[in-house]
């Protein structure tokens, strides 16, 4: 579900989001104050700056997405192997 649609719904009153997919939406400085996340997939999203008092996080899966996981691994091996080289 799109950012945009969470957002609409939250300024309707609706503040039930449970088991909702936000992988990388961005929330950066929003206010979802009570707003109810649980179970939700939530990795890669960005709530930097967002006002979330009171807003329930139980169970939802968080961290980083799966291919930048990948990506900072490869990133890192590589710099591991140029390390031991020098």
């Amino acid at each position: 579900m799109k950012a945009q649609t969470i957002l609409a719904r939250y300024a309707q009153g609706e503040r039930d989001f449970r088991k909702v997919n936000l992988r990388g939406q961005s929330f950066q400085g929003r206010n979802l104050s009570g707003a109810d996340f649980s179970d939700a997939d939530l990795r890669g999203a960005n709530f930097k700056n967002a006002m979330l008092r009171g807003t329930k996080f139980r169970q939802a899966k968080a961290g980083l997405q799966r291919s930048w996981s990948i990506v900072i691994l490869l990133v890192s091996s590589i710099a591991l192997i140029l390390s031991a080289i020098a």
